[in-house]
């Protein structure tokens, strides 16, 4: 990690539990509650890592979920559920990381975003992130086919946004990406919650 002021750094930011909250389960937990089916069987199994994958590497969503239906008929209205009422799986907005944005740009740091998600998932929360005005680029696995912690996403980043990997200080909230950046010489932070993520810049000098 960097150690002192240096207005040359640029920061890199993921979306999800960093930038805003996204959780499966704001929608399937009532869901399954009410008709007394398994929580863990549709948000960990039929809809869960490798499904979201496939989603965050691009796949169309309504193909994807149409193909899923047919193979867990059982589940068909739930998974039909997952794109009519996606918006609700979009909690909200990480204000206190938005601030920390916001003291960022005024102080003139270059602001991008990295971020797990398909491109039809990220334009329809995009209304709900005025923020993204305040980032200089975004790059999406859903544009390039490539998840995080693939060092290729990495290197990808380093060239569209013209990053110097030791003047590159990379947020996210899953330890594994932050290594992945770490192996390519950028500064990492693991994202607990605001509070954390600013006293650490602090410390730091970078705030």
């Amino acid at each position: 990690m960097v150690e002192a002021p240096d207005h040359d750094l640029v920061f890199v930011f993921d979306v999800a539990g960093v930038l805003v909250e996204w959780n499966i389960e704001a929608l399937y937990g009532p869901l399954c509650e009410r008709s007394g089916r398994d929580l863990e069987q549709i948000a960990d199994h039929v809809l869960g890592p490798l499904t979201q994958a496939e989603i965050s590497k691009g796949a169309p969503i309504m193909p994807l979920l149409e193909r899923l239906g047919h193979r867990y008929p059982e589940w068909k209205d739930e998974i039909s559920a997952y794109w009519t009422r996606w918006d609700e799986m979009l909690v909200g907005v990480i204000s206190g990381s938005i601030a920390i944005v916001e003291e960022l740009e005024e102080r003139g740091h270059r602001l991008y975003v990295l971020g797990n998600w398909g491109r039809e998932e990220f334009e329809r929360a995009r209304p709900r992130m005025p923020f993204l005005e305040l980032f200089n680029d975004v790059l999406l696995s859903g544009d390039c086919g490539l998840l995080k912690p693939d060092s290729e996403i990495f290197a990808l980043a380093e060239q569209q946004f013209a990053l110097v990997p030791g003047k590159t200080v990379f947020i996210d909230d899953r330890e594994e990406n932050v290594l992945a950046a770490i192996n390519r010489g950028w500064n990492g932070i693991v994202f607990e919650d605001p509070r954390q993520l600013y006293l650490t810049l602090m410390d730091h000098g970078m705030l």
